[in-house]
């Protein structure tokens, strides 16, 4: 990539890169004392040697030239941004950096890097926005690899404390003004010798920002054969980010959290810490859905009662990994219903790994409200409730933690404490105490415990994970929030309801990589229940493996409970056919202990140059007893700008089934109306005003709209974010000055990443005046806009040749030697669109200035 001379202004217009001035620059800047270079030898074929090119080259010797220069900032060998830095001529610390410059970096930036403020106070720089800090600070280093742009500062710990607080507030965003609303919407209809059956479902998240506020709405529509489909609000509350607390307050419809307490819906108001905000806090993670399809399967996953995820997903094992939950933990309902009519129902339990607080920090959280219940079956009681917890990191790698439920006829205390064993992993231990009245049908008390263990550990020397393993024993007479309000509309008696009731649940996730032997998985899941003599199991195994481009998976599942008792195992091989688009050939057998089997054969790619459309087409045979059935199958989905559209279609013998779904947003900024593919929580909108169809790196199948915006969803909060534009992408009457940017938001924000943009020609000029001297090499030129700002600078290459981008088709251009006019010239230029190769030559006279300097050198 071509950098400007160091003193250009890194704007639209960029230097052209003549090969003798990048030789000068780059082998001549480390140049030793002693060592001296003819500016003579620059006189090429008849040119000038000005005095301006005397000038640089001596500098040259000396080292690099000063100015600005875009650079990766390391800071005790950690990377920590990428900015333009000015770099001044070194004074007594050329020793430093073989290029003879030093870093001008304001107090701010120290500041932000962890520099104590007891190590900033009492300077005396004579330029704030210039610490000396080689100074005063003893055994602070520095390093600057031109060649690389890559500065390293080494700082000493007895100078970095922790980062202040509002420090990193200053940096974060709240964001633009938006409205907007994110989609999904799915439906499948299959038609057999028994009917025709037809599912819909559609999930809406909308919502509007404005300032630090955000109103967020979460809702459902489900359609099935003869419903009339229905429309169900889960969530709308307000909510905004208290940063001077580290905290996000709520208010509305909305749930509180679920990580000590079972997670309840409430009306209400609540504030909860907001551990990302910290900059090394872990984060929480999503569960993971496995299981095994036999045959071509939806996937239904509920969490307190509501549909939160609907999936179709090939025969063999699946893994869903992008779950959006509404608290973060809890029990999930996963409903797998196969293509011959037959359900597999099990519950997976899952919530965050115990984590810990470093000593001396704390999270909160502060809930009151109404109990609002999750199905208007039992909507009969919504009592208020107080709901409040508090976790206190100690020394000693250890962490406390309490919390508190009140309400009317339900009391609950939880106390518990979590510890870092170093090499034998962390744990956490807790017991609730809860007592319930009016219970059951006879409005009797109830008063029991549950306790509970959990551990996570990460075996590095021997590549183990045990991402969570968890157990919870709670006694027959303990009910949880939810459970005793369910049991005073239940309309059944105390013993009735307790049937079927939680007794013990034991929960374990571990991975094991074998080295080049490939890698097994096993999650176990058993829940026992008071007064059921079955408990429900559910093991999921699996081993996978490559050999060589070849992948093998092995998957082993056993579902296990009052209702149902399956095992089933699956296997398939994956290769690639070596084609540039990932064409993928997959064989895949699935076999059921009650008989029923399936086999699959499937050819996968993508299509288009950025691989936005992704295929895949099959053959297939289920078997279940003596029926015997073969069919085929076509999926596709393409990953467009405006949404993400995708479709499936099955057949086999007297049956049929086509599944449709598109997701995507709709985002009004300002005056634009933006279609964008799915939201995440946070995002960030991309202005190229003027410029279209320009896309972002790494982020498949976003492009810029027609007016030159788009949005780059899933955005880290309280993280820096870099969003890159393509520039390959770009036509060649584009040019945009930075084509990368930096932004930090707030949770929820839309912040803005807007780009220079300018629209005009990339002219590689010949100038010459109008007695036909060429212009000066190395001498400046510079382009004006006609209202006189400037559009960018650069250098006089050999015979008077200059490189600029994006010139409007109105500017004037102006040459300097030594900061003397030379000439200059009035630009009018024809509208005939770019020229062939994107680069237009146009040779060029100008006007001399009155005594202007360029004579040759005598």
């Amino acid at each position: 990539m071509h950098r400007s001379f160091p003193f250009t202004r890194r704007r639209a217009v960029k230097a052209f890169g003549c090969p003798l001035v990048a030789a000068v620059a780059l082998h001549l800047a480390p140049a030793q004392a002693g060592y001296e270079f003819d500016a003579s030898f620059l006189e090429i074929g008849g040119g000038q040697s000005s005095a301006a090119v005397k000038q640089q080259v001596s500098a040259m010797s000396e080292g690099q030239l000063p100015g600005i220069y875009r650079v990766d900032v390391l800071v005790n060998q950690h990377a920590v941004d990428q900015r333009d830095v000015r770099f001044v001529r070194a004074t007594g610390t050329a020793d430093r950096s073989a290029t003879g410059l030093f870093p001008c970096l304001d107090a701010d930036f120290l500041r932000a890097q962890g520099v104590a403020e007891t190590a900033l106070q009492n300077r005396s720089d004579a330029d704030p926005t210039c610490v000396a800090f080689d100074q005063g600070l003893a055994g602070v280093v520095y390093d600057y690899d031109f060649n690389r742009q890559l500065l390293s500062i080494d700082i000493p710990q007895a100078y970095l404390g922790s980062i202040a607080f509002e420090v990193r507030r200053r940096q974060w965003s709240t964001g633009e003004n938006v409205a907007f609303t994110n989609y999904s919407f799915s439906g499948s209809t299959t038609e057999s010798d028994s009917g025709r059956r037809q599912n819909q479902f559609g999930s809406l998240r909308s919502g509007i920002n404005a300032g630090a506020w955000r109103l967020r709405n979460f809702s459902t529509w489900q359609k099935g054969t003869g419903d009339t489909g229905r429309w169900e609000s889960m969530e709308t509350y307000a909510q905004r980010d208290m940063g001077n607390m580290m905290a996000i307050a709520t208010l509305g419809d909305a749930t509180t959290e679920g990580d000590l307490f079972d997670a309840i819906p409430y009306r209400g108001v609540g504030i909860a810490s907001d551990l990302d905000m910290l900059p090394d806090q872990s984060r929480e993670f999503a569960p993971v859905v496995r299981g095994i399809a036999n045959g071509r399967s939806r996937v239904i996953i509920r969490q307190r009662g509501y549909v939160i995820h609907e999936q179709w997903v090939p025969s063999g094992p699946f893994a869903l990994t992008d779950l959006y939950p509404t608290a973060s933990n809890g029990d999930i309902e996963v409903t797998v219903e196969g293509p011959d009519g037959q359900r597999q129902v099990y519950t997976q339990s899952f919530s965050s790994v115990p984590y810990m607080l470093r000593e001396g920090q704390q999270s909160y959280s502060l809930f009151a409200g109404q109990y609002r219940p999750a199905q208007s079956a039992f909507a009969q009681e919504t009592p208020a409730f107080l709901q409040a917890s508090l976790r206190r990191g100690l020394s000693g790698s250890t962490t406390l933690f309490g919390a508190s439920l009140l309400s009317d006829q339900y009391n609950a205390g939880l106390l518990g404490f979590a510890h870092d064993f170093a090499g034998f992993g962390a744990i956490s231990v807790d017991v609730t105490h809860a007592r319930s009245d009016a219970m059951g049908h006879e409005k009797t008390s109830a008063s029991g415990q549950s306790f509970r263990f959990r551990y996570s550990k990460s075996l590095a020397a021997t590549d183990t994970n045990f991402s969570l393993i968890g157990y919870r024993y709670s006694t027959g007479s303990y009910y949880s929030f939810n459970e005793a309000l369910n049991s005073r509309n239940a309309g059944q008696t105390l013993d009735t309801y307790r049937r079927g009731h939680m007794k013990s649940n034991f929960t374990a996730n571990v991975s094991q990589q074998l080295g080049g032997y490939g890698g097994v998985y096993a999650n176990v899941s058993k829940t026992a229940y008071w007064d059921r003599g079955h408990a429900d199991t559910s093991i999921q195994l699996g081993y996978s493996v490559s050999a060589g481009s070849v992948s093998y998976s092995l998957g082993l599942g056993l579902n296990k409970g009052a209702d149902s008792n399956d095992r089933s195992l699956s296997l398939s091989v994956s290769m690639p056919l070596g084609s540039p688009r990932n064409q993928r050939v997959t064989a895949s057998m699935n076999q059921s202990a009650r008989g029923a089997a399936s086999r699959t054969a499937t050819l996968s790619g993508n299509a288009f140059d950025d691989d936005t459309l992704a295929y895949s087409a099959g053959v297939a045979q289920q078997v279940n007893g003596a029926q015997r059935q073969t069919g085929g199958t076509f999926a596709a989905q393409y990953d467009a700008p405006s949404a993400i559209v995708r479709g499936a279609y099955n057949e086999s013998t007297g049956n049929r089934q086509l599944d449709l779904g598109v997701e995507g947003s709709v985002v009004a900024y300002g005056s634009n109306l933006m279609f964008s593919q799915p939201l995440g929580e946070t995002n960030v909108i991309v202005a190229t005003p003027g410029a279209a169809d320009v896309a972002i790196t790494n982020k498949r199948g976003v492009r810029t709209n027609a007016n030159g915006y788009t949005v780059v969803p899933s955005a880290l909060p309280y993280r820096k974010n870099r969003v890159s534009l393509d520039t390959q992408s770009m036509s060649a009457d584009i040019d945009i000055a930075e084509p990368v940017q930096e932004v930090t938001p707030n949770r929820g924000a839309f912040v803005l990443a807007d780009f220079d943009t300018r629209r005009g020609k990339r002219i590689l000029f010949r100038i010459s005046d109008t007695q036909g001297e060429a212009a000066p090499f190395a001498a400046r030129a510079e382009l004006f806009a006609i209202d006189g700002r400037s559009l960018g600078n650069t250098l006089v290459a050999d015979k008077g040749r200059v490189f600029l981008t994006g010139v409007p088709p109105e500017a004037r251009l102006m040459i300097s030697v030594d900061g003397q006019p030379w000439c200059s010239r009035d630009l009018k230029l024809n509208d005939d669109g770019p020229a062939e190769g994107g680069i237009t030559q146009i040779n060029l006279q100008c006007e001399r200035a009155a005594g202007g300097s360029g004579a040759k050198d005598s």
